[in-house]
Formats: structure tokens, C-alpha cells, sequence
């Protein structure tokens, strides 16, 4: 975060068009939520050069005016190359107003990118955006153009971002962003949440991974065609109440039944058990934590300013710092006296450091390795939705592994993908990895990319050489598919064949043998398709006999149209 003064001259790098259409804001007291759209945004990242924005108007409580400036090349030259985004003040009132705020990249279906990849919160920060006359506030570095290009935020030529801000203005007090009345349907989440920790009338247990899980036969029949299935059919684990999950590990059941319950993974069990690893945070920051052979953790950080600082951290059930049920939180007294406590919650490790006497200091670090993890762990709970019919936590899963995309995890996610038949998200994972030759070779070199299968890494260097927003669109004499049906399917490269599949919305995965019955399914179903139209048909008429002599009167389709269809024209003088 970076405030930007415009005393001394200054406004006049920061003035540019001014484009406003109303935003869909709705308030409670002054608790503001906008979508806000930035057009053309290909235009404006070519006409404005850095230190120039684009202003859109959030919202007015008189007599204050606030809006929003996006950067599209950056707010200052060091900046070059990624989108800065700031609140303004529009109006001339004395004092400064604090706000909480958070701001998030939003994808053209309104679904949010993964938080802590985008999104930007005062939260995370630790500290609120001071905003007084003259003054910006908000985040210099807040995406990645080619982030935001290569996982399509920018496919509509506009740039799509959610803003929330709970201002506190001078002689007010601060309102807070929590709400301050639980909905029904939250409440309703939480209360059966509790069931899985204190299982009270619990008559079936899931058995995975060496443990038990108690749970409510009931609920489950009640979420899942499958339980309702096994209770119904008098199956073997309705008579003995036990369900055997052998090909299920123990944290995805966990995670599996919180869903089941709450209808969200809030809460559950964390997918990494352990902070061991290095951990990046702001910019080229990192810090350390070391794992000796006894068990014991130790943080550890160097910089220039405060040289090595370490401590060696302790269990801890801090409020605030906890992700839910299964997140585990540690603290620690530092070498210079501060202390720091971290928590991991879904893959990345939360951090407050606090100096005496100053302000604690929140940061959001991620881990290459424990992405890839992460990963994976919701690769097992894809799998578990499909085993067990649970479309919405399909979704769920889907969405997450898209927004998580990375070039560390992004063959995890093709591979997931590709074994569990998610085609949109294998081509996001594909169209990910194939951006561009720099990042295609950044996924060769990941351990993930080693457990491709040949055909899915075939599959991969045909789409990098042949992007299928690059092929020659036919034209309309031209045959509609590359491919046509006519044609001998064992005679075409894996390449040609999938591309083939591709063309009829087929699945591209499996060997040469899967992807020559596909194709051929296909064929005859379509030969097939006239044969049964024909069939539900009325018999066709005789076709009317015409004269041998030149008459073209008498000849079908021309003086014959108004006669009767049986009449018999050889006796027609």
C-alpha cells in the first residue's frame, strides 16, 4: 500500500478521462458494497501512460464524495506493468476519513478469483486507508496485467472489480464490517455444523484413512442420491450402519461431511497440518520455518534493516488467528523482543507481527509446495462430489481450482481435470499453461508436470502450437470441420484425432484405441440420426409417370402439381 500526495503540482500527472456510469451500490448505514465495470480497458492501457488513471465514482455521503482510480499501467514507474488501484476523495471538506476496505478482481461471470492472489483487504493489511484532501489510498501493486490477462479477467475488454468500504468519518464512529445480525440461513449452517463435533444421535459412521466419523443417516440420505440410494436399497451399509471409504483419504472425508452439513468448507480440517517451509509474502519478502529433528519449529526472517530475527513457535488457540475446527495456530517471542503468531488457513500461513509499541503488522504468505497440495487436496474432494453426486460441490471445486491456478500447480489441475472428465477446467488449465512460450516452459519444469501422462502431454504441445484461437476459421463453402465424418479415423495422428474429438465436443482424454471408439460412436450416431427421422415419416406417394412424348406438361414438377396424386396419367389423353 502506497499513498499518493497531490500537493505541489502534482494532480496534473494524475488527471485522465473521466468515464461514469452509475455503479449498483447498495448500503446499510455506511457499510458500502459496488461492482464496478472499467471499459475499454485495452484502450485505456494503450492512450494513458503511467501515473494517469481512469476515475469511476463509488459513492457520496454528504458532504463527502469518494470514487475510485484505476491505473492500467501503474500509478508510478516502478509500477510499470501492474494495475494500481486507489479510493479518492472528490470533495473539498476538512479532515480525513478512515476506511476498512477490500477490493477484488472479479471474473465475467461475477465469480471471484482465489483471495490472496487478487484481492487486496485494509484487513490483511493492518491498517485502515487514511483519506484526507489531497490524498489517495490504496494498493500501487494490486494485480498483474499478464496475471489478469492469462486468467481471463479481461475477456470482455473490461476490467470488473467488487469494492467494499466501511468508512468512519471525522466526529463518527467507526462502523464495523462484520454484520451485526446473523442471517437464518447462516445460523442454521453453524448449528448443524456442531453436530460433527459434538455428534449427538449420530447412527452411521464413515470409516477412512484408519478413522471414524460419526454422523446422521438422515442428512446424509437428504444431501446425496447415493446415501439415499444405500438406506432405501437395503444395501449391506444400511443393516450394519458403517460405510467402508477405502479409496478416500480422512482429511477429504472431513472436509466432505463439513460440506454436507454447512454447505460450505468453512471450518474444516486444513489440507497442510504443518507451517515447515518457506513462506513469500509482499513482494520478494519470505520468511522461514525450520522443523529440527525433535519437532520443534523455529521462525526465522533476514533483512537489511533488522538483520536475522527467530523464534521458536508454540501451539497456540489465538482468537482471530484460527482458520476453524481443524487450523492450527502457532506464536513465538522474537529475538528483538516482537512477537509473531501464524495460522494456516486453506493453503496460506497468516501472520501478525507486533513491535512494542506499534501497530500489528498482518501479512497472507503462500508456499509453492503447499499450493500444490492444496491441490491436490481438492482434486480427492472433487472426486469424493462425484462419487457421491453432489453437484454443487462439484462447482465448488471446479471454481477453486481455476482461481488457484498457478504455474506450480497448473499440471495438478490438468491432470485432475483430465481424470475426473472436467472439460472446462482442463481447458482453462490448458489455455493456462500455454499462454505464452515463457510460462510454458516455467510448468515443464515443476515436479507436477513429471506426472503427466504421454497422451496429456501431447495433448499439451498440440494445443501451445496450435492455439485454438489461432486456426483459420473455415469459410462458409468450406467444410464446417476440420475433420469430416467421411473418412478413415486410424489413419489420423492422436493429435488429429483429438482435435477431431474437439471439434464434436468430445472428451480429448485417453489412449489412441478411446479416442478411435469416440469418434466412431459418434459417426454412426449421426449416420443413424436421417434413419430414424425417416422412419417416424409418412410413406412418400407414388411419384406421378409422365408421358414418353415431349409434352413438359405432363413431366413431374411442372403442369402436374395441381392433379391428384393417384392419378394415373398413361390414361390421360
Amino acid at each position: 500500500r502506497v499513498r499518493l500526495s497531490l500537493a505541489g503540482g502534482g494532480t496534473d500527472g494524475m488527471r485522465a478521462v473521466d468515464h461514469r456510469p452509475r455503479p449498483k451500490v447498495q448500503a446499510a448505514g455506511v457499510h458500502v458494497a459496488a461492482d464496478l465495470r472499467f471499459e475499454r480497458f485495452e484502450e485505456q492501457l494503450a492512450g494513458l501512460p503511467v501515473g494517469q488513471h481512469v476515475m469511476m465514482p463509488l459513492f457520496a455521503f454528504h458532504p463527502y464524495e469518494f470514487a475510485v482510480g484505476m491505473y492500467p499501467n501503474g500509478a508510478k514507474e516502478e509500477c510499470r506493468g501492474w494495475v494500481s488501484i486507489y479510493i479518492m476523495r472528490q470533495d473539498q471538506t476538512e479532515g480525513v476519513v478512515t476506511a476498512e476496505c477490500s477490493i477484488e478482481a472479479l471474473l465475467p461471470e461475477r465469480h471471484s478469483m482465489h483471495a490472496g492472489h487478487v484481492s487486496r483487504s485494509t484487513n490483511k493489511d493492518g491498517y485502515p486507508l487514511e483519506l484526507g484532501l489531497g490524498v489517495y489510498d490504496g494498493w500501487k501493486r494490486f494485480a498483474q496485467l499478464e496475471d489478469l490477462r492469462r486468467q481471463g479477467f479481461l475477456l470482455d475488454d473490461a476490467l470488473c472489480l467488487r469494492v467494499r468500504l466501511v468508512p468512519s468519518f471525522p466526529g463518527m464512529d467507526r462502523v464495523s464490517l462484520a454484520p451485526q445480525r446473523t442471517a437464518p440461513v447462516e445460523a442454521l449452517a453453524r448449528n448443524l455444523g456442531t453436530l460433527l463435533t459434538t455428534p449427538t444421535a449420530s447412527d452411521v459412521t464413515l470409516c477412512a484413512g484408519g478413522e471414524e466419523f460419526p454422523a446422521h443417516w438422515s442428512l446424509l440420505a437428504c444431501r446425496s442420491p447415493v446415501f439415499k440410494t444405500m438406506l432405501e436399497s437395503g444395501m449391506h451399509e444400511a443393516v450394519q450402519r458403517r460405510v467402508e471409504i477405502p479409496d478416500l483419504d480422512a482429511v477429504t472425508v472431513s472436509r466432505f461431511l463439513r460440506f454436507l452439513y454447512t454447505g460450505s468448507i468453512e471450518g474444516a480440517r486444513e489440507l497442510i497440518q504443518s507451517p515447515a517451509g518457506r513462506w513469500n509474502y509482499v513482494d520478494s519478502c519470505f520468511y522461514e520455518v525450520l522443523e529440527g529433528s525433535d519437532g520443534q519449529l523455529t521462525w526465522s526472517e533476514t533483512t537489511e534493516a533488522k538483520g536475522r530475527i527467530c523464534g521458536d513457535l508454540r501451539p497456540t488457540t489465538k482468537a482471530g488467528c484460527s482458520g476453524g475446527e481443524g487450523a492450527m495456530a502457532w506464536s513465538a517471542t522474537l529475538s528483538n523482543g516482537a512477537t509473531i503468531t501464524v495460522a494456516l488457513q486453506d493453503g496460506k500461513l497468516l501472520g501478525e507481527y507486533k513491535e512494542k509499541d506499534a501497530e500489528v503488522v498482518k501479512t497472507e504468505a503462500h508456499n509453492l509446495d503447499a499450493e500444490v497440495r492444496v491441490t491436490e487436496g481438492w482434486g480427492n474432494l472433487l472426486r469424493a462430489a462425484d462419487k457421491y453426486d453432489l453437484k454443487d460441490l462439484t462447482t465448488l471445486c471446479e471454481e477453486a481450482m481455476q482461481a488457484r491456478l498457478l504455474v506450480c500447480n497448473a499440471a495438478a489441475i490438468l491432470r485432475i481435470a483430465d481424470a475426473t472428465g472436467r472439460r472446462a477446467l482442463k481447458a482453462a488449465a490448458l489455455a493456462y499453461a500455454t499462454a505464452n512460450e515463457g510460462q510454458m516452459r516455467q510448468v515443464q519444469q515443476t515436479r507436477a508436470f513429471d506426472g503427466l501422462s504421454r497422451e496429456l502431454i501431447a495433448e499439451l504441445y498440440e494445443v501451445f502450437f496450435n492455439p485454438p484461437g489461432k486456426r483459420k476459421r473455415p469459410r462458409p463453402d468450406e467444410e464446417a470441420r476440420e475433420f469430416p465424418d467421411v473418412q478413415d479415423w486410424l489413419l489420423l495422428s492422436n493429435a488429429e484425432m483429438r482435435r477431431a474429438c474437439a471439434e464434436r465436443d468430445l472428451p480429448t482424454g485417453g489412449d489412441r484405441s478411446d479416442l478411435v471408439a469416440l469418434l466412431r460412436a459418434q459417426t454412426r450416431e449421426e449416420d443413424d440420426r436421417p434413419r430414424a427421422v425417416a422412419a417416424r415419416l409418412p410413406p412418400p406417394s407414388p411419384p406421378p409417370a409422365s408421358r414418353e412424348s415431349g409434352d413438359s406438361s405432363c413431366r413431374p414438377g411442372r403442369g402436374n402439381a395441381h392433379r391428384p396424386p393417384h392419378v394415373d396419367l398413361t390414361r390421360v389423353d
